[in-house]
């Protein structure tokens, strides 16, 4: 039977896979027992053939040897920090036997079919809807989502619209995308020959095989009208490509800053190589109700998937992707390359999450601050302002949270509204741990030395256990790495930054400057919310001295201010009444907080900002300034 496996899927496929190759009889099929099923799937997406906003999706599969058999769409995935339940955008899932009946099917929950009767199973049909037109009623990041627009562009987050087999994950995929022949592929996974398809003028077919479903997982594709090119750093073959309804942005105008820029991250990391090939898939949104809002990207082992508005200028635009895609490509070394069991043997619907987002996100964010520096994109000015602005912005979260708590139940409350902390605090931590590893060499090693020692001991194929790396990276560095660990991001003792950045040379001090009541170098500390029409006390710099002794937090919703009601279509006029008050004034906010009204009241005082000063110390020592120079590369 095994034998002949590859010629029957071959022969299932050209009669029945949306006609798509020529037809011919089909063969009898013989059931796979429980014991073995390791028969590849067939998938295949029709996105030529769109209705109401929809695709057709059609998964074959042999018939198999079990009572019952549950095909699950993604409640998560790897990358992501949500639930996102793709589930949902599934509509008339149906199975089918060898004659085209009907078998019977039971939804359960958000994001899986139980399929009676798999033992005469040869297929399930489904359409998907897409995300990107629907964000106002969902929380799932764009970079994370979908998008179907007929004859212009398609983001195939491929985990969106293929599922996978309970205890399935691990055969092979083979995928056929019928697309117009006007629209090409954009993705880093190569296409494989397939001898019986048919293209004609109006589509084509593209053929793809994946290794398991982790691996469909990790290959986006976006089809859209050539706006792509490519070039090669230092071995690695890269792939921008562009999709924007606006012909001002071409990926031939912003190849040069790209590949500056991800040659000075080779530069960086020098011999730590982990792919061959890497696709950057940028998607410019126009903004509108019915498009993408969500900006940011996505990290995947050989490509990301960047959102991003389209009315950015040029200039602007390639500001943004170098800091949004630096990010993304470091994940290349962790935790793509270096991560946990969670991370490796990842459960789409029932996650269990790694303790060290701070590895994960905070190094890589560190990473894509500190190679401009070291790479000389950056003035060192600018580096010490990125730092403060780290700084600042972890100062809204829970300094004393133990990070590998909230990195373990981050899907939940309290630690969920932590999350963005990790790309502040998690930052700060590899910052003050490169320090240490730089002190404790003699400047001779750093944060990224320590990476690269660890992943020859773990890799893409050798996943670690949460609860022995810090003993690994003991093994690896020194005792004092393993303490400071241990003492703030497990225990979550607040760092002493200047403690750390002293060690280098580096000052660190405290100015007050004067502000505004209600926003600060162009900072505001308010913002509307469209959908309440509310507006709440939200800032990513701290508060103002007023604000904080008023008792205002994160998330506050402003109702009134001296009987004064204030909503999203008066919120400027905050500005303007403000410059009214005299010192020594008592003013009344009426809040709401956790859906309970509140009254604050206060005298008015005039406000200031308490800005972190970082600067080189004059008196530094000759080896504060030779560990600075080999932080910096100063």
């Amino acid at each position: 039977m095994y034998r002949t496996i590859t010629s029957i899927i071959k022969l299932l496929i050209t009669i029945t896979l949306f006609n798509l190759v020529s037809s011919c009889k089909a063969p009898v099929v013989s059931t796979i027992s429980q014991k073995n099923i390791t028969t590849p799937i067939t998938a295949s997406i029709d996105i030529v053939n769109v209705v109401d906003d929809k695709v057709n999706v059609e998964i074959l599969l042999n018939p198999i040897d079990l009572d019952t058999l549950v095909y699950f769409m993604p409640k998560i995935v790897p990358g992501t920090y949500q639930n996102n339940d793709y589930g949902q955008y599934i509509d008339d899932f149906k199975a089918f036997d060898l004659d085209g009946n009907l078998l019977s099917v039971e939804r359960k929950g958000k994001n899986q079919w139980r399929i009676g009767n798999p033992r005469k199973l040869q297929k399930i049909t489904y359409w998907v809807n897409d995300t990107f037109d629907s964000e106002e009623e969902h929380t799932i990041f764009s970079p994370t989502g979908s998008n179907i627009l007929k004859d212009k562009n398609f983001i195939l987050n491929l985990y969106a619209f293929i599922g996978y087999f309970d205890g399935m994950q691990e055969n092979e995929y083979r995928l056929f995308i019928k697309h117009p022949s006007i629209l090409e592929a954009s993705t880093a996974k190569e296409k494989t020959h397939f001898e019986h398809l048919i293209n004609t003028t109006e589509y084509e077919i593209d053929h793809f095989v994946f290794n398991r479903y982790a691996d469909v997982v990790d290959h986006p594709i976006m089809y859209s009208r050539p706006n792509k090119v490519t070039f090669s750093i230092n071995g690695i073959e890269v792939l921008l490509s562009i999709y924007s309804n606006n012909p001002l942005h071409k990926s031939s105008k912003i190849m040069s800053d790209m590949e500056r820029m991800m040659r000075a991250q080779k530069n960086f990391l020098g011999s730590s190589d982990a792919t061959k090939k890497y696709s950057i898939i940028l998607y410019l949104s126009s903004s509108k109700s019915d498009d993408a809002k969500g900006f940011g990207a996505l990290e995947h082992n050989t490509s990301t998937v960047v959102v991003l508005p389209e009315s950015l200028s040029r200039q602007k635009l390639i500001k943004t992707l170098t800091d949004v895609v630096s990010h993304e490509f470091f994940h290349i070394v962790t935790p793509l390359t270096l991560h946990s069991k969670e991370i490796h043997y990842f459960d789409y619907n029932a996650p269990k999450m790694s303790e060290h987002l701070w590895l994960y996100e905070g190094t890589t964010e560190y990473f894509s601050i500190l190679f401009q520096i070291t790479q000389g994109l950056i003035s060192k000015e600018e580096f010490f302002e990125r730092i403060i602005g780290k700084i600042n912005a972890s100062q809204q979260f829970d300094d004393t949270m133990s990070f590998t708590t909230m990195s373990k139940n981050i899907l939940f409350e309290p630690y969920k509204k932590n999350y963005r902390n990790v790309y502040e605090k998690g930052a700060l931590i590899s910052m003050c741990i490169d320090i240490l590893m730089r002190e404790k060499s003699r400047g001779q090693k750093g944060i990224l030395d320590l990476i690269k020692s660890l992943s020859t001991t773990f890799g893409v194929h050798v996943p670690f256990e949460d609860k022995q790396l810090l003993q690994a990276i003991e093994k690896v560095s020194y005792p004092e790495i393993r303490s400071f660990l241990q003492k703030h991001v497990v225990e979550g003792t607040p760092i002493d930054y200047a403690f750390y950045l002293k060690k280098v040379g580096v000052k660190y001090g405290i100015k007050n400057i004067p502000s505004s009541y209600f926003i600060f170098e162009q900072q505001p500390f308010v913002k509307g919310i469209e959908a309440s029409q509310e507006v709440t006390f939200s800032s990513d710099i701290p508060f103002n001295n007023f604000l904080k002794d008023l008792g205002i937090i994160q998330g506050d919703v402003l109702i009134s201010i001296n009987k004064k009601k204030y909503n999203i279509k008066n919120i400027y006029h905050l500005f303007g009444d403000s410059n009214k008050w005299r010192i020594g004034d008592e003013v009344v906010f009426n809040i709401k907080r956790n859906d309970q009204i509140k009254k604050l009241r206060s005298t008015v005082i005039k406000p200031t900002v308490e800005k972190i000063i970082l600067k080189q110390d004059p008196n530094a020592s000759a080896f504060q300034k030779s560990l600075l120079e080999s932080w910096i590369n100063e």
